[in-house]
């Protein structure tokens, strides 16, 4: 903001350009770095010059930049589009640093969950998703966004999900989704009967329409092993 990006924070601390784009970033912090006489060189740095151990420049390409210090900011090894290709990690191990290897982070998630795939597009606001490890542990809970894919989940709560979420090769989660963390079993409870009174003529598939999501609505009717076509004026408390 102090270089003249005004900010918005949304949902889940996610902070944005109140323009919404990007552009307006990258543009801002190109105009500060002119103003503070910053030196711009498109070319691909292939190795760091050092003499007895210290560095004194960087090759990049056809040329050598004589330095006393440079600091490595490539990106990891996520997205080769933007430059991120994980070259960072090749300059920093020839200068002797240790590297860890790199894991996914801010990614969605794949599931073998079959009811993923009938969902995919739809999306969830205001729910709690929970991410629990083998042990039952909670390693994430916040309420958010999310949505379903054709392989699994996405959307910003997920992203943050995955953040908390180690070695996927050794380790299998479990998500639990809150779809009304506003309300306790009482007030679900509640609620339900108030759509059964409004909707008491109908078959339950067709009562859901105030609680739930088109989409998500059959999965639910599934999930419940209610049959479909019971009026909702006959499902006793113990179904409900």
């Amino acid at each position: 903001e102090r270089i003249g990006v005004p900010l918005k924070t949304e949902r889940g601390n996610r902070v944005f350009p109140v323009s919404d784009s990007a552009n307006d970033v990258a543009n801002a912090l190109e105009r500060y770095g002119r103003e503070k006489g910053v030196r711009r060189l498109n070319k691909r740095v292939t190795a760091l010059k050092t003499t007895d151990g210290v560095l004194t420049g960087v090759v990049a390409e056809d040329t050598v930049i004589k330095c006393k210090a440079a600091i490595l900011c490539t990106g990891g090894a996520s997205y080769p589009g933007t430059g991120s290709t994980g070259e960072g990690y090749a300059l920093a191990k020839s200068l002797g640093h240790t590297i860890v290897e790199p894991c996914p982070s801010l990614v969605p998630l794949v599931s073998d969950d079959e009811y993923c795939l009938e969902m995919q597009g739809f999306s969830l606001r205001n729910v709690t998703l929970r991410v629990l490890d083998e042990n039952n542990k909670v390693v994430y809970d916040e309420l958010g966004e999310m949505l379903f894919t054709h392989f699994g989940v996405s959307g910003p709560l997920v992203l943050s999900a995955s953040a908390h979420m180690r070695d996927f090769s050794a380790h299998k989660y479990r998500l639990s989704i809150d779809l009304k963390p506003g309300l306790d079993e009482q007030m679900l409870d509640e609620r339900i009967l108030r759509d059964f009174k409004k909707y008491t003529n109908r078959d339950f598939c067709n009562a859901l329409c105030d609680l739930a999501g088109s989409t998500m609505i059959p999965v639910l009717v599934k999930l419940s092993g209610i049959p479909e076509e019971t009026k909702v004026n006959s499902i006793p408390k113990k179904q409900r």
